[in-house]
């Protein structure tokens, strides 16, 4: 357990992004179309908060995917 832990905190394995609460159905729709790259994990729907998870040769194609939706993503870590 304190090896994931440690984890949510390496910015190479894991992300969390924040964007409005309507919007949050709609990103992991279009994240699960990139399984092959991205697991994703709800944090906190109510504020929009998801993680993230992927391996670090894949995390660079990840961001610029968050960077690129059609609306706003704020990437948190």
């Amino acid at each position: 357990m304190s090896r994931y832990l440690q984890e949510l905190d390496d910015p190479s394995v894991c992300i969390r992004v924040k964007m409005e609460r309507e919007q949050v159905h709609l990103f992991t729709r279009i994240m699960e179309a990139y399984c092959h790259l991205v697991f994703l994990s709800p944090v906190n729907s109510r504020e929009g908060v998801v993680a993230l998870f992927a391996t670090p040769d894949n995390m660079p194609e990840v961001r610029e995917i968050v960077a690129n939706l059609p609306f706003d993503v704020v990437m948190l870590n």
